[in-house]
């Protein structure tokens, strides 16, 4: 694969468009049976009402791979943030120094749940599996510049360059 495709693939990002979110969850069960039992999207519950999906960033700088006293996370060819399961002790010291709270703190299968943006169907040329089992559009996967820009008040909440407003 060219690093010119390995680039592309890395400044994709899942974005969440909270007006069209409606809680249904479908991307956790998605989640869930496309890594064969074990969720990796971690669920954000904001003040009792609502419970969001929390995908993981892989940041730049990790601060998570550089927290991990084992080596079990790192950087994988095309740029993602991997982790070796077999290397985990479950010191959560990654959940810890996660600033986006994207790496979860219970325990499935003696690992923490982290999102790996499911990078065997990305590299394939696809899209994450929460984003193509999101019944209502909120979830989308675009590229990283498509993401920045003005924010636009949309239905009360901030929201970055979108299409779809909602009446």
């Amino acid at each position: 694969m060219t690093s010119a495709i390995s680039e592309r693939k890395v400044t994709k990002r899942i974005v969440l468009d909270l007006d069209r979110c409606t809680g249904c969850r479908a991307c956790g069960a998605a989640c869930h049976v496309g890594h064969h039992g074990q969720t990796n999207l971690v669920p954000g519950v904001v003040a009792d009402a609502a419970v969001l999906p929390v995908h993981c960033r892989h940041c730049e700088h990790a601060a998570c791979v550089e927290a991990c006293p084992t080596g079990a996370l790192y950087r994988e060819e095309h740029g993602f943030v991997r982790r070796a399961e077999v290397l985990c002790i479950g010191c959560r010291s990654c959940s810890f120094a996660c600033p986006f709270g994207a790496i979860g703190d219970e325990f499935v299968r003696h690992v923490s749940p982290k999102c790996d943006l499911c990078v065997d169907r990305v590299v394939a040329g696809g899209v994450p599996r929460c984003v193509a089992s999101c019944t209502s559009g909120a979830l989308s996967f675009v590229e990283l510049e498509e993401t920045v820009g003005t924010p636009e008040y949309v239905g009360g909440r901030i929201r970055s360059r979108g299409t779809t407003r909602r009446a």
